[in-house]
């Protein structure tokens, strides 16, 4: 029995890599891939653990706290309107794919290249809605159904030669279903059937959330333009097609919802974060233009700027100009901390926005400036017992601690992290490891061998 949930885990994981492939094989935009939403909440649970040590082990994630937290921001302004219970997770995966994905568990994946690719905050947000969407509908309980039917024999020979490595993954699921032309017509069909399934209940989240629900079809026509003339497979052989008749779709929901203004500034502040190539501005203002300018000045700032002064006047109109811009307000207050040599006006931002793990981080940064350790680690311990994502906050630790040559914490702080990214194993190993350095640490090493006997 413990042998068929191993292999059905894995054959997962392989339609994850399937579908993945067939879209990115050919440089296209694959917006949306399917949701996986298991019947039974325990395997969902240790398959979200095995998705999320995969997804940290095996690729390569942005860890710029503001990114970061700009997208989960958005994520959480599009799930509090869900009454699921279920708690969501969002990641940037640092690929130039135009491609996002939702995963097991609530996990949320969403590449630089959508990031950079999107022309509004409410673009992405649409994008990010749909793959909610995927989730809260059970998507994959119900095409998991289509493949309970499948032949064993055939399910093992595929199996087996994706294990030995004879078989391409990107032979795709036509592999898995015997090659039977009706089956794979049938299980296009139902893809399909969720895209616009996603799609729908998407649009309605992104109304209630406040974003303007036409995005959704802007978004899919954009990129439907872009790439209506490059070469492209068979539609059949797409997992999920962007198509002149999707979009049609997307704008009649639209039309059905409140429509309400885009939002394009802080979209741009945080591609400038991401990227030195030009980001196209033709939807700002000239304020926000104006604002835009200031910040990349401001990220291109090295520790002692001849133009400090010139970028600090220009963020204090910016920010009169842009009122309650947090990404604007940060800035500003992290360059007069600059000059005054102090982090006092990072911490008043603090008492506004508490829950910002990325303001959190600079402030940490500020104190690491100043060669204060003790105060950096501080601050992110304490934002890490009131955030629900730790996952960056203990790698900054763990790092502050390895400077001050303090092996253990920075042991067990690495520990808690694999933890948190569901890597029980490495978790385990690390809490053994920095026992072995604990011992005048009374404390810290009560610390660990509790976890040790609660994880036996």
């Amino acid at each position: 029995m413990q042998k068929l949930r191993q292999l059905g885990l894995l054959m997962i994981f392989w339609l994850i890599t399937a579908s993945s492939t067939s879209a990115t094989q050919y440089n296209l935009p694959d917006l949306g891939s399917p949701g996986l939403v298991l019947y039974d909440k325990s395997m969902e649970s240790e398959l979200g653990r095995a998705f999320m040590t995969a997804l940290h082990t095996d690729f390569t994630m942005i860890d710029d706290p503001f990114v970061v937290e700009y997208v989960r921001q958005i994520g959480s302004r599009l799930t509090s309107h869900l009454a699921d219970g279920r708690q969501y997770h969002f990641f940037i995966i640092d690929r130039p794919e135009i491609n996002a994905f939702a995963g097991p568990d609530g996990i949320i994946g969403i590449n630089r290249g959508l990031i950079l690719a999107a022309t509004s905050e409410d673009a992405l947000a649409s994008v990010i809605a749909h793959e909610i969407a995927h989730i809260t509908q059970e998507h994959l309980s119900r095409r998991f159904e289509q493949f309970e039917q499948g032949n064993i024999t055939s399910f093992a020979s595929l199996l087996a030669a994706i294990l030995i490595g004879t078989l391409d993954p990107s032979a795709g699921i036509a592999t898995f279903i015997g090659g039977n032309s009706l089956a794979i017509q049938n299980q296009l069909r139902f893809s399909r059937i969720h895209e616009h399934e996603a799609d729908s209940v998407g649009i309605k989240l992104l109304a209630q959330a406040g974003y303007n629900p036409r995005a959704m079809a802007q978004f899919f026509d954009q990129l439907h333009q872009q790439h209506n003339h490059s070469s492209r497979p068979p539609e059949v052989l797409l997992t999920h097609p962007v198509t002149e008749r999707r979009t049609a779709l997307a704008l009649a929901r639209a039309e059905q919802q409140k429509t309400t203004q885009e939002r394009y500034l802080d979209l741009k502040l945080i591609q400038a974060r991401l990227t030195d190539q030009r980001i196209p501005l033709e939807q700002l203002n000239e304020k926000e233009h104006e604002a835009f300018h200031c910040y990349k000045n401001y990220l291109n700032l090295t520790n002692t700027p001849d133009n400090a002064a010139e970028i600090k006047s220009c963020l204090i109109q910016a920010t009169k100009n842009q009122p309650g811009n947090r990404l604007l307000e940060i800035a500003l207050a992290d360059i007069k901390d600059r000059s005054s040599n102090s982090v006092s006006n990072l911490l008043q931002l603090k008492d506004l926005y508490p829950q910002d793990n990325a303001l959190a981080h600079q402030i940490a940064h500020q104190y690491q400036h100043r060669n204060d350790i003790g105060s950096a680690i501080a601050i992110l311990k304490h934002q890490a017992t009131i955030t629900p994502t730790k996952i960056e906050l203990y790698q900054q630790i763990s790092e502050l601690y390895l400077q001050k040559n303090d092996i253990a914490n920075a042991l067990y702080f690495q520990a808690l992290r694999a933890n948190e990214i569901g890597n029980i194993r490495q978790f385990k190993h690390l809490l053994k490891e920095a026992r072995k350095h604990a011992s005048e640490t009374p404390t810290l090493l009560k610390k660990i061998n509790n976890l040790l006997q609660e994880n036996n």
